[in-house]
Protein backbone atom coordinates (compact mmCIF):
# COMPACT_ATOMS: atom_id res chain seq x y z
CA UNK A 1 0.00 0.00 0.00
CA UNK A 2 2.90 2.61 -1.14
CA UNK A 3 1.75 6.05 -0.72
CA UNK A 4 -1.07 5.59 1.39
CA UNK A 5 -1.07 7.67 4.13
CA UNK A 6 -1.78 5.85 7.85
CA UNK A 7 -3.44 8.05 9.89
CA UNK A 8 -4.89 7.79 13.25
CA UNK A 9 -3.81 4.56 14.90
CA UNK A 10 -6.48 2.38 16.54
CA UNK A 11 -6.20 -0.84 18.41
CA UNK A 12 -6.85 -4.03 17.28
CA UNK A 13 -7.77 -7.14 19.27
CA UNK A 14 -6.82 -10.77 17.46
CA UNK A 15 -7.23 -13.81 18.66
CA UNK A 16 -4.40 -16.55 17.72
CA UNK A 17 -3.45 -19.70 18.75
CA UNK A 18 -1.55 -19.77 21.95
CA UNK A 19 1.50 -21.14 20.17
CA UNK A 20 1.37 -19.01 17.22
CA UNK A 21 1.67 -16.09 20.21
CA UNK A 22 4.79 -18.21 21.76
CA UNK A 23 6.38 -18.39 17.93
CA UNK A 24 5.86 -14.46 17.91
CA UNK A 25 7.20 -14.19 21.37
CA UNK A 26 10.57 -15.88 19.87
CA UNK A 27 11.03 -14.32 17.17
CA UNK A 28 9.74 -10.33 17.45
CA UNK A 29 10.99 -8.31 20.30
CA UNK A 30 8.23 -7.49 22.67
CA UNK A 31 8.83 -3.76 21.76
CA UNK A 32 8.77 -4.51 17.99
CA UNK A 33 5.20 -6.70 17.57
CA UNK A 34 2.84 -3.79 16.79
CA UNK A 35 4.88 -2.77 13.86
CA UNK A 36 5.70 -6.04 12.80
CA UNK A 37 1.58 -7.37 12.62
CA UNK A 38 0.82 -3.70 11.03
CA UNK A 39 3.42 -4.76 7.80
CA UNK A 40 2.14 -8.18 7.84
CA UNK A 41 -1.11 -6.87 7.32
CA UNK A 42 -0.11 -4.21 5.04
CA UNK A 43 1.88 -6.56 2.96
CA UNK A 44 -1.22 -9.43 2.70
CA UNK A 45 -3.30 -6.46 1.60
CA UNK A 46 -1.26 -5.83 -1.67
CA UNK A 47 -1.20 -9.45 -2.12
CA UNK A 48 -4.90 -9.59 -2.43
CA UNK A 49 -6.70 -8.45 -5.37
CA UNK A 50 -9.77 -6.59 -5.30
CA UNK A 51 -12.42 -7.95 -6.80
CA UNK A 52 -12.34 -5.93 -9.60
CA UNK A 53 -9.11 -6.91 -10.05
CA UNK A 54 -10.74 -10.73 -10.19
CA UNK A 55 -13.44 -9.76 -12.37
CA UNK A 56 -11.05 -8.41 -15.14
CA UNK A 57 -8.76 -10.92 -15.14
CA UNK A 58 -11.24 -13.70 -15.49
CA UNK A 59 -12.78 -11.86 -18.72
CA UNK A 60 -9.38 -11.45 -20.11
CA UNK A 61 -8.95 -15.67 -19.73
CA UNK A 62 -12.40 -15.67 -21.51
CA UNK A 63 -11.58 -13.81 -24.40
CA UNK A 64 -8.28 -15.03 -24.75
CA UNK A 65 -10.09 -18.59 -24.87
CA UNK A 66 -12.28 -17.14 -27.34
CA UNK A 67 -9.57 -15.83 -29.46
CA UNK A 68 -8.01 -18.99 -29.26
CA UNK A 69 -11.34 -20.80 -30.66
CA UNK A 70 -11.47 -17.84 -33.69
CA UNK A 71 -7.98 -18.64 -34.78
CA UNK A 72 -8.32 -21.80 -34.55
CA UNK A 73 -11.45 -21.83 -37.15
CA UNK A 74 -9.95 -19.04 -39.44
CA UNK A 75 -6.88 -20.98 -39.93
CA UNK A 76 -8.24 -23.82 -41.33
CA UNK A 77 -8.41 -23.21 -45.11
CA UNK A 78 -10.45 -26.31 -45.80
CA UNK A 79 -12.16 -27.41 -42.28
CA UNK A 80 -12.54 -31.46 -42.00
CA UNK A 81 -16.05 -31.85 -40.92
CA UNK A 82 -15.07 -34.99 -39.24
CA UNK A 83 -13.23 -33.01 -37.32
CA UNK A 84 -14.80 -33.37 -33.87
CA UNK A 85 -13.39 -29.91 -33.04
CA UNK A 86 -14.53 -28.57 -36.13
CA UNK A 87 -18.27 -29.97 -35.91
CA UNK A 88 -18.35 -28.72 -32.22
CA UNK A 89 -17.50 -25.02 -33.81
CA UNK A 90 -19.90 -25.25 -36.35
CA UNK A 91 -22.84 -26.43 -33.29
CA UNK A 92 -22.22 -23.37 -31.73
CA UNK A 93 -22.06 -20.88 -34.60
CA UNK A 94 -25.24 -22.40 -36.24
CA UNK A 95 -27.50 -22.95 -33.05
CA UNK A 96 -27.37 -19.37 -32.83
CA UNK A 97 -29.50 -19.06 -35.61
CA UNK A 98 -32.04 -21.84 -34.19
CA UNK A 99 -35.17 -20.60 -33.19
CA UNK A 100 -35.89 -23.34 -30.98
CA UNK A 101 -34.86 -27.29 -29.63
CA UNK A 102 -36.50 -28.41 -33.07
CA UNK A 103 -34.29 -26.48 -35.16
CA UNK A 104 -31.07 -27.06 -33.08
CA UNK A 105 -31.79 -30.80 -32.96
CA UNK A 106 -31.68 -30.40 -37.02
CA UNK A 107 -28.77 -28.64 -37.45
CA UNK A 108 -26.96 -31.20 -34.69
CA UNK A 109 -28.18 -33.89 -36.52
CA UNK A 110 -27.03 -32.55 -40.09
CA UNK A 111 -23.45 -31.48 -38.55
CA UNK A 112 -23.02 -35.32 -37.16
CA UNK A 113 -24.45 -36.86 -40.15
CA UNK A 114 -22.69 -34.66 -42.73
CA UNK A 115 -25.90 -35.01 -45.36
CA UNK A 116 -29.18 -35.87 -44.41
CA UNK A 117 -32.04 -36.67 -46.17
CA UNK A 118 -35.88 -35.03 -45.32
CA UNK A 119 -36.81 -38.41 -44.49
CA UNK A 120 -33.99 -39.33 -42.50
CA UNK A 121 -34.91 -36.09 -40.47
CA UNK A 122 -38.85 -37.49 -40.24
CA UNK A 123 -37.22 -40.36 -38.23
CA UNK A 124 -35.29 -38.16 -35.75
CA UNK A 125 -38.22 -35.22 -35.55
CA UNK A 126 -41.33 -35.53 -34.73
CA UNK A 127 -42.02 -33.54 -38.03
CA UNK A 128 -43.77 -33.70 -41.29
CA UNK A 129 -42.24 -33.83 -44.41
CA UNK A 130 -43.30 -30.47 -45.24
CA UNK A 131 -42.78 -29.31 -41.82
CA UNK A 132 -38.67 -30.39 -41.70
CA UNK A 133 -38.54 -28.30 -45.21
CA UNK A 134 -39.87 -25.21 -44.10
CA UNK A 135 -37.52 -25.11 -41.17
CA UNK A 136 -34.44 -26.23 -42.90
CA UNK A 137 -35.10 -23.53 -45.77
CA UNK A 138 -35.42 -20.92 -43.08
CA UNK A 139 -32.02 -22.34 -41.09
CA UNK A 140 -29.98 -22.12 -44.13
CA UNK A 141 -31.91 -18.41 -45.70
CA UNK A 142 -30.74 -17.06 -41.47
CA UNK A 143 -27.29 -18.75 -42.21
CA UNK A 144 -26.79 -17.33 -45.66
CA UNK A 145 -28.15 -13.63 -43.53
CA UNK A 146 -25.52 -13.87 -41.05
CA UNK A 147 -22.45 -15.07 -42.98
CA UNK A 148 -23.25 -14.00 -46.13
CA UNK A 149 -23.34 -17.13 -48.15
CA UNK A 150 -25.64 -20.22 -47.82
CA UNK A 151 -23.88 -23.24 -45.66
CA UNK A 152 -26.76 -25.53 -45.58
CA UNK A 153 -27.37 -26.85 -49.41
CA UNK A 154 -29.68 -28.98 -50.87
CA UNK A 155 -28.25 -31.21 -53.95
CA UNK A 156 -30.17 -33.77 -55.60
CA UNK A 157 -27.02 -35.32 -57.38
CA UNK A 158 -25.98 -38.50 -55.40
CA UNK A 159 -23.47 -37.50 -53.08
CA UNK A 160 -21.58 -40.16 -50.30
CA UNK A 161 -24.29 -42.78 -51.18
CA UNK A 162 -27.34 -39.92 -50.25
CA UNK A 163 -29.51 -38.84 -52.99
CA UNK A 164 -31.89 -35.66 -52.61
CA UNK A 165 -29.87 -34.68 -49.48
CA UNK A 166 -29.22 -32.10 -47.27
CA UNK A 167 -25.51 -30.91 -46.69
CA UNK A 168 -23.17 -28.60 -44.51
CA UNK A 169 -20.90 -26.63 -47.23
CA UNK A 170 -18.64 -24.91 -44.83
CA UNK A 171 -16.71 -22.85 -47.95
Amino acid sequence: MEGTHIGKTVVLTVKIPKELLEELNRKIERGKRSKFVKEAIIEKLRQTPNSEETDLKEEIEQLKSRIIKLERVTKRKEPNIHNEFYKEDLKQLLNHICNDETDKLIINHLIESGGVTTKELESVTSLKRRQILTRIKGIARRTEEKFGKRIIQFKRTKDKGKRQAWWIQPN
